[in-house]
């Protein structure tokens, strides 16, 4: 129960950089394990962290997040700009993620894939063109969630 929460804390902070947090996943490759969350059981988790968001985000928009949903609401895109800064994976007023800090949560949760992680957060961490921050920090996410499919990282789906 213990590496159950501690990998928890882990995924909160990495959802915010990039939204790999919708189940519990063992890190090891060699693992075919897969700990799973339901929706309520996340969204239940989350909601304390958006107390002190501003706008304080609707159940729905923690869904949206949780979701990853490409077209998510503006407000959504907030508590995901919200839960970086409080994470201080994108701190205020910055226009990019913490490069350092985004990648040793990667490395925490896929060690076998430091190389890659670095590549994945160096491309998507990039100047967009965009200037809101809420944007911009849900347009990292996407990047990098898309990018992690892709190099094969065990990202499965949550369950309703």
């Amino acid at each position: 129960m213990r590496k159950q929460a501690t990998w928890l804390t882990a995924l909160l902070m990495l959802a915010c950089s990039c939204s790999t947090w919708l189940q519990l996943v063992q890190a090891n490759d060699d693992s075919d394990e897969v700990m799973t969350m339901k929706m309520s059981e996340v969204v239940d988790l989350l909601m304390p962290f958006g107390q002190s968001c501003d706008p304080v985000p609707e159940r729905v928009h923690l869904e949206e997040m949780v979701l990853n949903k490409d077209d998510a609401s503006h407000p959504s895109k907030c508590f995901r700009r919200c839960m970086l800064m409080q994470f201080e994976l994108m701190p205020e007023g910055e226009k990019l993620y913490d490069g350092a800090k985004t990648n040793e949560m990667m490395n925490m949760m896929f060690p076998d894939k430091e190389e890659q992680s670095r590549l994945i957060t160096a491309k998507c961490n990039q100047a967009s063109g965009l200037t809101d921050e809420c944007e911009i920090a849900h347009s990292i996410a996407m990047c990098m969630l898309r990018e992690m499919r892709v190099a094969a990282y065990k990202i499965p789906e949550i369950k309703d």
